[in-house]
């Protein structure tokens, strides 16, 4: 398949051959035969040039021809991607509009479907639109962050490369407020994946709803936590979770090895199995099954209201730095909003030292319990 392979000359109304000699309007990039563009000595749609009629390439020639307004035939309509409307993305479970490049609803906080951005729509070349000379084409940017699809000054085409945008916000919209402060600078504050937390603030700020599951808040609780800069409740849970590991290896290593054949792991199990039936160790393992299911409930605890805990953080440390740099109103962006959003984002963000000095800590007690209880008998 080559470049105008069901393309129509214009002037003779032929298709293309592969073996054609083709050329193509530096303007609008509309294919022609050269000698069908001798003949005419311009392109056949000139009148056409910077206007919204102006031919553009669609992105599948092949299929049935769409007559344009001005008789050449071309490709047909691309559809535009899945899940989106006029002016926004339609929310599969709640039905909401959000904005083009959101990620997750801003009403529901589910995941929108990716785009599939292959198959979107070009974007219109605007009426005013100057056309530079061909020898003083420098291509633009492109992508959804520079509004453009199409390189303006590269024959019209369309960019085979389009990149979607992160929205910091995850589709709330911009001038929204979560618990009476600005989403921006929610979001500054949040630093990282914003876009995952601030739909889910935003959510329970007008609900009043405190259950949002988090997994990482479930499955790493004090890691989550510390990395998140909540000190205080990363600092209890991590003490509880070493005083945890303390009691498991003093029950261990105190009261259940000593009274077992510790020669293989075939007679310890026997062993074990023989202490059990009498009712001699049923109140250690008790022991260790109920640390065990406490510290489960409070990791399902901390899945389902982290997301609470965090926002009430965040939105208390919001309001102190926006008053301490002077900002009245949380609302009216002020002379100060730059050294404000500076400051949040210093203040809040996410700290990976805290992360490996606390595994660094939990891992230097497991090694010390463990020395001190499981391998003195």
């Amino acid at each position: 398949m080559f470049f105008y392979e069901g393309y129509i000359c214009p002037v003779c109304k032929r298709k293309f051959q592969e073996t054609d000699d083709i050329v193509a309007c530096p303007q609008c990039g509309a294919p022609h035969h050269r000698e069908c563009w001798k003949q005419e000595g311009h392109c056949h749609f000139e009148a056409d040039h910077g206007t919204p009629q102006q031919w553009k390439r669609p992105e599948e020639p092949a299929g049935v021809p769409n007559p344009g307004p001005s008789g050449a035939a071309r490709g047909p309509q691309v559809a535009p991607p899945p899940g989106n409307a006029a002016g926004g993305r339609v929310c599969p479970h709640c039905g909401k509009t959000n904005v083009e490049y959101a990620e997750f609803c801003s009403y529901c906080g589910q995941e929108l479907p990716a785009a599939d951005w292959k198959s979107g729509p070009a974007q219109q070349t605007p009426p005013n639109y100057q056309q530079p000379p061909y020898q003083q084409y420098q291509q633009p940017p492109v992508g959804p962050s520079s509004g453009n699809s199409y390189y303006p000054g590269g024959y019209g085409e369309y960019s085979p490369i389009r990149i979607p945008v992160v929205d910091p916000l995850g589709g709330v919209p911009q001038g929204e407020s979560i618990d009476g402060e600005r989403v921006e600078d929610v979001a500054a504050f949040v630093g990282p994946n914003s876009a995952y937390y601030l739909p889910r603030f935003y959510k329970m700020s007008k609900t009043g709803s405190r259950l949002s599951w988090n997994w990482p808040a479930f499955l790493i609780t004090p890691y989550w936590l510390l990395y998140r800069k909540q000190y205080v409740p990363g600092c209890i849970l991590l003490v509880l979770d070493m005083l945890k590991t303390f009691l498991n290896a003093f029950v261990l290593g105190t009261y259940i090895y000593p009274q077992l054949d510790m020669t293989s792991t075939v007679s310890m199990y026997q062993s074990m199995l023989t202490q059990m039936e009498n009712g001699r160790l049923t109140i250690y393992f008790t022991i260790l099954f109920l640390m065990t299911l406490v510290s489960l409930l409070l990791r399902v605890l901390f899945g389902l209201i982290g997301n609470s805990l965090y926002r009430r953080d965040a939105v208390k440390k919001v309001k102190a730095i926006r008053e301490k740099s002077g900002t009245a109103s949380p609302l009216q962006p002020g002379v100060q909003d730059g050294y404000l959003r500076q400051a949040l984002a210093q203040s809040g963000g996410v700290s990976l030292l805290l992360v490996a000095v606390s595994a660094g800590i939990v891992w230097f007690a497991q090694v010390l319990f463990q020395t001190l209880f499981l391998y003195t008998f």
